[in-house]
């Protein structure tokens, strides 16, 4: 790890208790399970880019929902005449 930085967290024991017995049983020590764990929680949150990225994709939805309305309405006139 090229920085690091040391962080002082409480914590109630019974939390504790429990990430001391899975980072043993792991044989991780404390730091690399705390990082491991923040990692994969942090990875849940999209950053930045990912909600510019999916107010994009969300306004195309609205554009082409739209388009597909104003088509719906019109598409019947233009269809030729129903011949038997």
């Amino acid at each position: 790890m090229a920085q690091a930085e040391r962080v002082a967290v409480s914590l109630p024991k019974d939390i504790v208790q429990r990430v001391e017995q899975v980072r043993d049983h792991l044989g991780f020590n404390r730091s690399k399970f705390y990082q491991i764990a923040l990692k994969a929680y942090l990875e849940e949150f999209p950053g930045e880019e990912d909600k510019k990225l999916a107010r994009l994709y969300k306004e195309i939805e609205e554009a082409d929902q739209k388009l597909l309305h104003d088509f719906r309405q019109q598409s019947y006139r233009h269809l030729p005449p129903y011949q038997k």
